[in-house]
């Protein structure tokens, strides 16, 4: 076994854990519960068992919300370091000297799977090869994430030759792998029990905190229990842990991580459905191309929750305060890319000014002179965007179905092949400010009762108790679905759908679910006419032009005619693949990568 240096040698060896509340892909992360203790809490535990360490300590911002991990650090008597926001190598050069520490192991706080023994071996053969940094010898492979190292030498000279560098100034050791000859390297031999590939360890965002928390259910593990070595026998029974959080990008060694900002309007009078497709946009942002995101909402506080539910940061803004909102949001934040999805706020003007101060300005199915303003645009390819005028902008229009937005996942759902008594979903948004669900029902309940109807309640629903009490009272099969978190498994046994325009009728194509479309205005019913002319559903128009007779007119004829349906399900499959979050995230991630090469922004 190997044993710490004896104290005639001087040698003082601490941890220093890197945290902060901020992280932009999953804020308050290092406080986040992991099999019932915190995530800090499972980093020190580890770290305590090392033979080498002899003080662990966090070093964080000065940033009012990072007081959280100061008070959880005196509750457990961890020491605390606090230092700049944006400067993380003056954090560890404040933590070096206060601690009075020869060598320092940092320790990112997202790994909670450390290994001691790992770490013991890494400083050992950093102490015997009297080396300033360590790393695996060439060709050795790990699963231990998270720990580097390094002696107060190597600091030293990060501080005096490259404290203005970005890598140097977040990463710290990160620049001593990318400048291997700025200090002297010790190589260690290949550590047997954890030599092997095993994908994200690391917690960055919701589906990382699943995985883990996965883990050690399977593993029957109280906190603190889990050793690394057992995680990867388990990985090795059950390899299929793994798709949890396969999908989710690691984070580039990179100056900076890119940050969105998104704008959106939800709830009450706007209903839900921008919330929902942002939501999925901001987790392909996030989990796939690296790029953290907040949010500015507009609107009532019940849309606040699927952003905070996937692990968003929210700020509350008013069409009155939206400037002022989103000025102070980007002077707090310094976001790369500002995205639009809204109604009411910020005007062309407004818009022009902040895109001084971010690299990129995108707008989603915006018909107003705003989108002007904005370097992209992305549109389906309905009547109204083939008349926008884009003179004197410099926008670039993205038009296309394959554009489309939507907030869930495509079912596989296969087609029903008999319809003795085929199901009707009937959903009319979260909030239904028209009442239609109600009209709807007593339009209904005319036709014989040869089909299942199931009647969304949404959540911003005025009076929805009693609606849903009066939808049941009108017939023996109709039903009512309340308090769903989402309605891909509606999606997924509907035959038809009957539904008020907008975001829901584009996942419903998406899913292959043959629809008829009530519009608000007319401006959606225009919209409606595209989707009706691609063959994915039918519209009745205008819900002031609609007659009663005419939704159980239509209702009754799709249910009647299974070829007709199938036909529709094919043209929605095959018109609305569902990857417009990921094809848009992509697009807005590579030209945000163009942006910043370009030596100048173009002024608008």
């Amino acid at each position: 076994m190997m044993q710490p240096p004896a104290p005639s040698d001087h040698l003082r060896i601490v941890a220093v854990i890197q945290a902060r509340m901020g992280s932009t892909r999953l804020p308050g992360k290092v406080l986040k519960p992991v099999a019932g203790q915190p995530l800090l809490w499972h980093i020190v535990h580890r770290l305590r068992r090392s033979h080498f360490i002899e003080e662990v300590a966090i070093a964080t911002s000065t940033n009012p919300r990072d007081d959280a991990i100061v008070e959880w650090a005196k509750q457990n008597d961890v020491p605390v370091v606090r230092g700049p926001e944006d400067n993380v190598l003056a954090r560890f050069a404040r933590a070096a000297e206060l601690l009075d520490a020869d060598v320092i192991v940092r320790v990112s706080s997202d790994a909670p799977f450390l290994d001691a023994a790992f770490i013991d071996h890494l400083v050992a053969a950093l102490l015997e090869q009297d080396g300033d940094y360590v790393l695996l010898e060439e060709g050795a492979v790990t699963a231990h994430e998270g720990v580097d190292p390094f002696t107060r030498r190597a600091l030293d000279k990060l501080m005096m030759d490259a404290a203005d560098d970005p890598v140097a100034r977040e990463h710290v050791t990160g620049y001593f792998k990318l400048h291997p000859d700025f200090v002297r390297l010790a190589r260690a031999s290949a550590y047997l029990p954890l030599a092997r590939e095993a994908g994200r360890l690391t917690i960055d965002t919701p589906d990382d905190l699943t995985f883990v928390e996965a883990v050690h259910a399977r593993l029957d593990a109280k906190a603190g229990e889990a050793s690394l070595a057992d995680l990867l026998l388990l990985l090795e029974r059950e390899p299929q842990l793994r798709a949890i959080n396969a999908h989710v990008a690691q984070k580039r060694l990179a100056s900076r991580q890119s940050l969105a900002l998104i704008r959106c309007d939800g709830g009450g009078k706007y209903g839900y459905g921008h919330v929902k497709r942002m939501v999925s946009l901001a987790r392909e942002l996030r989990d796939r191309e690296g790029v953290g995101v907040i949010f500015a909402v507009n609107g009532s506080d019940d849309a606040h929750v699927p952003i905070t539910r996937a692990g968003f940061e929210i700020i509350a803004t008013t069409p009155e305060t939206d400037f002022e909102t989103l000025r102070s949001a980007i002077g707090a934040h310094a976001p790369d890319l500002l995205i639009c999805d809204m109604r009411e706020g910020v005007g062309r003007a407004d818009l022009q000014a902040l895109s001084r101060e971010v690299e990129l300005i995108a707008v989603i199915d915006d018909g107003s002179d705003r989108r002007l303003a904005a370097n992209l645009a992305y549109y389906p390819p309905v009547p109204q965007v083939e008349h926008l005028d884009w003179s004197g902008s410099l926008c670039v229009p993205r038009i296309g179905w394959q554009w489309s937005l939507t907030g869930c996942t495509r079912t596989n759902a296969p087609v029903r092949s008999a319809m003795p008594r085929p199901t009707l979903l009937i959903t009319m948004g979260g909030s239904d400010p028209a009442g239609l669900t109600l009209r709807a029902a007593r339009a209904l309940s005319t036709l014989d009762p040869l089909f299942r109807a199931r009647f969304v309640i949404g959540p911003g629903m005025a009076d929805r108790t009693n609606v849903a009490r009066a939808i049941v009272k009108l017939a023996s099969h109709f039903e009512t679905v309340e308090g769903a978190d989402g309605l891909a498994t509606e999606f997924g046994s509907a035959d038809l759908a009957l539904t008020a325009f907008g975001v829901t009728a584009y996942e419903l194509a998406s899913c292959g679910v043959p629809a008829i479309y009530m519009c608000l205005t007319e401006d959606h019913a225009l919209s409606a006419s595209a989707f009706e002319q691609a063959g994915m559903g039918i519209s009745l128009g205008t819900i002031e032009r609609a007659e009663d007779s005419d939704i159980a007119r239509s209702v009754w004829a799709l249910l009647s005619d299974l070829p007709r349906r199938r036909d529709m399900r094919a043209a929605g499959l095959m018109t609305i693949d569902g990857l417009g979050p990921s094809r848009i995230a992509a697009d807005l991630k590579d030209a945000l990568t163009e942006a910043k090469a370009q030596p100048l922004k173009i002024a608008r």
